[in-house]
């Protein structure tokens, strides 16, 4: 990891010009602002649904901060609790949404972008079966694809997870790993966590 870090601090500048790109390519799309999305449905059944999928969606954006040493991995899930805890069984409400749609669509494109500045210049230990081209361009053209699911994601606030488990492939990747080390691996444990979470501090327990 410490080549990555590396030069994505090195990268730091080249991503504060590159954010400006995000909300323009997000107004093409309708992301300018929050989606319109109509109230939580008052039925408890609904409330507590919404809550649960306001609570995973915000587990991935933990999982993003403990990638970049924003959080450390043992606290996701305390966080997450705090969550639960804040929003019972009444679900999120409409701020908190568009909180989390802001925030999920600003770091989990720093995610991409850094790994998009990683391939480009050239700083990725990638595996050597092949040419390091050869794998800088395949993560060039997953990135563009992984960053248009994301934009989608947010303005229809479906679930992030599978578009961060394939950049964290991508990651890996560029540390020369085949496959994920359990040493990099967070975004396979999401479910696990939020389940835990649900278990004990989840809306369930505030009917």
């Amino acid at each position: 990891m410490g080549k990555w870090r590396m030069l994505l601090a090195a990268a730091v500048a080249a991503l504060t010009c590159a954010a400006a790109i995000v909300p323009a390519r997000a107004a093409d799309m309708g992301l300018g602002a929050p989606p319109a999305i109509a109230a939580v449905p008052g039925d408890a059944a609904a409330r507590i649904a919404a809550a649960e999928d306001y609570l995973r969606r915000r587990a991935v954006l933990l999982l993003i901060r403990a990638t970049f040493n924003l959080l450390a991995d043992d606290e996701v899930p305390r966080a997450l609790e705090a969550d639960a805890a804040r929003i019972g069984a009444n679900g999120p409400g409409e701020g908190e949404l568009a909180r989390l749609d802001r925030d999920l669509l600003a770091e989990g494109s720093y995610y991409l972008v850094s790994l998009r500045y990683l391939a480009e210049l050239g700083g990725a230990a990638w595996p050597g079966d092949r040419p390091e081209s050869s794998y800088a361009n395949d993560a060039l053209v997953r990135l563009d694809v992984l960053q248009d699911q994301l934009l989608e994601a947010v303005e229809t606030r479906s679930d992030p997870l599978p578009i961060f488990a394939q950049a964290q492939d991508i990651m890996a990747l560029s540390e020369g790993f085949a496959k994920v080390p359990a040493r990099l691996e967070r975004f396979a444990r999401r479910d696990a966590i939020v389940e835990r979470v649900l278990a004990g501090h989840g809306p369930r327990t505030s009917i």
